[in-house]
């Protein structure tokens, strides 16, 4: 392939297409997944209860 006569503008097209369509393609698979209901929410995460956090080993250990 003749490396001088390449337009500059087609490179970066030819680029961006190839950074750019396997991302919408992995995006518009995970819509269809949420949509379909295959992939859900994921549950909130627990909450941090700080004052029992390392302090029952040392509790457990005095009784």
């Amino acid at each position: 392939m003749d490396e001088g006569n390449a337009n500059p503008i087609i490179i970066v097209l030819m680029f961006l297409a190839r950074c750019l369509v396997p991302l919408v393609i992995m995006l518009g698979v995970s819509y269809l997944l949420r949509r379909l209901g295959l992939i859900k929410e994921p549950p909130p995460p627990p909450p941090n209860n700080l004052a029992n956090n390392g302090n029952n080993l040392a509790v457990q250990k005095e009784t």
